[in-house]
């Protein structure tokens, strides 16, 4: 079962919320940003957010349904 990725991702001062490689939505704000990538996640569960800062460095990572996730290693 392979699971699902999205990011928030900052691009010239708002944030973009993708899914794989397309862009799913965009906002002026990250915390609006990170709410709906969040929910979208949580409906495509096993599913992974990846939260970046504005220098495009990993601020966060969360994991849905990480039960339904094959066991890493």
């Amino acid at each position: 079962m392979s699971c699902t990725v999205y990011w928030v991702s900052p691009l010239f001062g708002s944030w973009d919320v993708r899914r794989v490689d397309r862009v799913v939505s965009h906002h002026g704000r990250k915390r609006e940003a990170v709410s709906v990538a969040a929910r979208l996640a949580r409906r495509d569960r096993p599913s992974m957010l990846k939260i970046q800062r504005r220098d495009g460095s990993i601020e966060s990572r969360r994991v849905y349904g990480h039960d339904a996730l094959p066991p890493a290693g």
